[in-house]
């Protein structure tokens, strides 16, 4: 399976693709599918002033253009601390409110109040996609009450830029949380996203690309479009 992340944080200044307004996340969303990607991730943006926003109206705005536009793709957005800094307990109140939840929601092991955002998201019927970054984030996913009901793993090397170790820790977590038997999805981070996703599929696992992961190619120049990083592996898988 291919996961695109089509935004994250990132914004026209760091690449002229990154889709930030409405129009431009359903037009990269159908063309994703198109290439062969069964699920895209974005960070919904604001209308007002293009900042991520975890608020409702925000949310459900885009959700809902993306579902329209692609009904039989998997959306994914983020509960990450960082997009509204009001703490575990404003992210947990902005889910809740959420009319239009995306089929699952990232949710990183390493932030605070992530076991009782986890419970929230699995009363609100939004599967769990539990981040996991480093060995012990690992620890933490095993120990949560919900582990075995999460709906993937991702085994996301973001902070290890050297690719040989960056490989060696995406198998090393893979290895830990292998006893839930969840899916679990493979990316890393700017240089070293390519050579961990191609680690993924030489190990049979579901893998993320798109504009949040890199914007750069394996060259360290600029990066091709979302639709076109899909294209890359869906080539590679074919």
């Amino acid at each position: 399976m291919i996961q695109c992340a089509l935004n994250g944080d990132y914004t026209k200044a760091d690449h002229p693709d990154v889709p930030v307004t409405l129009e431009e996340l359903v037009s990269d969303a159908r063309a994703c599918w198109a290439a062969g990607a069964a699920s895209v991730h974005f960070h919904p943006r604001r209308a007002s002033d293009g900042a991520e926003s975890l608020d409702a109206e925000t949310h459900d705005r885009a959700v809902a253009a993306v579902r329209d536009a692609v009904p039989g793709l998997e959306i994914s957005c983020s509960t990450q601390e960082d997009i509204d800094l009001g703490g575990a307990g404003a992210r947990i109140a902005a889910v809740r409110a959420w009319c239009h939840p995306p089929d699952v929601v990232s949710l990183n092991l390493s932030e605070t109040g992530a076991t009782e955002l986890g419970e929230v998201l699995l009363d609100c019927g939004i599967g769990i996609e539990a981040g996991v970054f480093t060995v012990p984030d690992a620890d933490a996913l095993l120990s949560a009450p919900w582990a075995e009901r999460v709906h993937r793993v991702l085994v996301e090397v973001i902070f290890e830029h050297e690719d040989a170790r960056a490989v060696a820790l995406a198998h090393a977590i893979d290895d830990r949380v292998a006893p839930l038997g969840r899916p679990r999805l493979w990316h890393g981070d700017a240089a070293t996203n390519w050579t961990v996703v191609e680690a993924g599929l030489a190990a049979g696992r579901d893998v993320r690309v798109g504009l949040e992961d890199t914007v750069f190619d394996r060259n360290g120049a600029r990066a091709p479009s979302n639709p076109d990083q899909v294209a890359q592996i869906a080539n590679m898988l074919s």
